[in-house]
């Protein structure tokens, strides 16, 4: 299909550090794309306007474009298409409470726009063209500013009550550890360790440096730094737990890593799994609960492919 035959939509993946805006065609495939840190720190209007201006800039690149999808960090509503008080979006200008977010886009670009989870948005896209495509099981962690996580079960995604989306980033691993607080308020939260924000607050005690980021630390595994190493080992190592505890809840066949942090899983992938087969050592007989694990080959635009997916479907 020759792509001016395609249809194309406007595409968000909205984050606690970055907002990922684009075209897409029906087929998935990212015609543009603008990357840019978000201005969470100046406050839930000012990203708003952020929002506005970066969609007009792509429509005013593609004129086809009717409908638009929004991936977003949540909790949210996808049906009213509403954030419920993001936990990764408190600044110092405050929290953001109930923001009728889908509304407010489609009334400065007067188009249709459609809500999702971030992390369901993302499960979408690897169900639609990445690893997770011909599988009836399977779930998705996005690994950057918090922890998302999207669940495939039987070929339907994972819905809670009232719509909301699961956020079984929030499950606690060890409760009370004051090394690892999250943004839900809670400590000890899978995210407050997994995320690659959470992974580098809690790994810069070990270097004693304020100012390292993932990267820096990754780059100093890569050269066999042992503080770097052992950091990555016990990521590795909470990481098993965490997938062995969604294995047994959600039995995927398959758990695709997506986020800016998933470009580390070099240096925990081997390890993860081989905390997790011990883990579910007694859960492989008869039926077999390990799973396969994939990064994603989506380029961190599981998100935004995701995201045109939802405004695709949606009616």
């Amino acid at each position: 299909m020759a792509e001016k035959d395609q249809k194309v939509v406007l595409a968000y993946d909205l984050g606690g550090t970055k907002v990922s805006v684009g075209a897409v065609t029906s087929q998935g495939k990212v015609l543009e794309e603008i990357r840019v840190p978000v201005v969470v720190e100046q406050g839930k209007a000012a990203v708003i306007r952020q929002l506005s201006d970066l969609g007009k800039d792509i429509i005013s690149r593609h004129k086809g474009i009717k409908k638009v999808g929004m991936a977003s960090a949540g909790p949210l509503d996808p049906d009213k298409g509403i954030l419920l008080d993001p936990t990764n979006f408190a600044s110092a200008a405050g929290t953001w409470g109930k923001v009728p977010i889908a509304s407010l886009l489609s009334k400065v670009l007067k188009k249709p726009v459609y809500l999702e989870n971030d992390a369901a948005a993302a499960m979408l896209a690897e169900a639609w063209i990445g690893h997770a495509k011909g599988y009836n099981n399977a779930m998705i962690l996005t690994l950057g500013t918090g922890l998302g996580t999207g669940i495939i079960v039987n070929g339907q995604l994972v819905r809670a009550r009232l719509g909301l989306h699961p956020e079984a980033g929030h499950m606690v691993i060890h409760e009370n550890d004051q090394s690892a607080p999250c943004g839900c308020g809670n400590l000890g939260c899978a995210e407050a360790y997994l995320s690659g924000r959470g992974f580098t607050r809690r790994s810069r005690p070990r270097f004693a440096n304020p100012d390292l980021f993932a990267l820096d630390i990754s780059n100093m595994a890569r050269k066999r730094d042992p503080r770097a190493l052992a950091a990555f080992e016990e990521y590795a190592h909470i990481m098993a737990i965490a997938l062995h505890n969604y294995a047994v809840m959600f039995a995927p066949e398959i758990v695709v890593f997506t986020g800016s942090f998933a470009a580390s899983a070099d240096l925990f992938m081997k390890s993860t799994q081989g905390h997790l087969e011990k883990l579910l050592e007694r859960r492989r007989i008869g039926f077999d609960l390990m799973p396969k694990l994939k990064v994603s080959k989506l380029d961190n635009l599981a998100g935004l492919v995701g995201a045109a997916k939802v405004a695709f479907d949606r009616k």
